[in-house]
């Protein structure tokens, strides 16, 4: 698999990423003001490791980025989560530069130790854990397909996972750590599949009770 920089649509993955984290957000204020629903909002920093085709030790490379999610809860600690993510890395093999944006949406669980009521707030932290499906669009580079190389791919993709939420203050958390394994077809010349391990750290926004 090989990349190319162009800056337009480096652009163009910051406007949308933008415009999906002012979608979350309006997303979740509005469930919140109608159901009271428990609802998580996170922002995090991620970190991805991936690899070219091959073996080698050189063929690994780490994609680091955004998160945005919302997770709605529906009974007993059950609900679902959306995420979307934007991923880059840069310089790879000297000229190699990569740009992604994923959509991801799947079933959660969470347990939360404590609880926030109108009348008491004592809930202490949240553990989650999720599986998501979605689309993975990558915005620049070259790519195999059958009538050549093409400068952008999509292919669908899937995840797993799981994370800690951390109450600091009331409603505000931090997201110690989220784990997913995820595997993304994209054109690469040989398997079309990508699996890869992901990280992330931020905060939490717990709304509803």
């Amino acid at each position: 698999m090989s990349h190319s920089a162009n800056p337009t649509r480096h652009m163009v993955t910051r406007l949308l990423a933008g415009a999906l984290l002012c979608a979350a957000a309006s997303l979740a204020t509005t469930a919140h003001a109608q159901t009271q629903r428990p609802i998580d909002l996170g922002f995090t920093y991620v970190q991805e490791r991936s690899k070219f085709v091959g073996y080698a030790a050189s063929d690994d490379f780490t994609l680091r980025g955004a998160t945005i999610d919302a997770g709605v809860g529906l009974w007993r600690g059950l609900g679902i989560a959306f995420a979307g993510n934007g991923l880059a890395a840069s310089n790879l093999r000297t000229s190699i530069d990569i740009h992604q944006i994923s959509m991801l949406a799947g079933p959660r669980y969470t347990y939360n130790f404590g609880h926030i009521t109108p009348t008491a707030w004592n809930r202490h932290l949240g553990i989650f854990a999720d599986g998501k499906a979605g689309y993975t669009f990558a915005t620049s580079g070259l790519y195999p397909s059958s009538t050549g190389l093409t400068s952008s791919a999509a292919g669908l993709t899937y995840s797993g996972g799981a994370g800690v939420n951390v109450t600091l203050y009331h409603r505000f958390d931090f997201r110690v750590a989220q784990v997913d394994y995820v595997q993304t077809h994209l054109p690469n010349g040989g398997t079309n599949q990508q699996n890869n391990l992901r990280f992330s750290a931020g905060i939490n926004f717990h709304l509803g009770y």
